[in-house]
């Protein structure tokens, strides 16, 4: 997994709300960017999305690590 590109993908997730619009956004598909979620999730141990058939909500763990990989982005 490369993680920067990970932590890019979370941001637009969080900006964009789904991961259609991102894989869209991209140019990949929306398992792809759902996988790189996972990967992501799994290295930092922490739930970052709560996922369900017709929505992506942030958990309280993603809107922080959201906050610091935006800033991180945008440096």
């Amino acid at each position: 997994m490369d993680r920067l590109h990970a932590i890019h993908l979370f941001v637009r997730l969080v900006e964009c709300g789904s991961f259609s619009a991102v894989g869209r956004e991209q140019g990949i598909g929306q398992p792809a960017v759902s996988k790189q979620i996972v990967a992501l999730e799994r290295y930092l141990g922490a739930q970052l999305v709560l996922r369900t058939s017709r929505q992506v909500v942030i958990t309280d763990a993603g809107l922080s690590f959201y906050e610091l990989a935006k800033q991180m982005m945008d440096d």
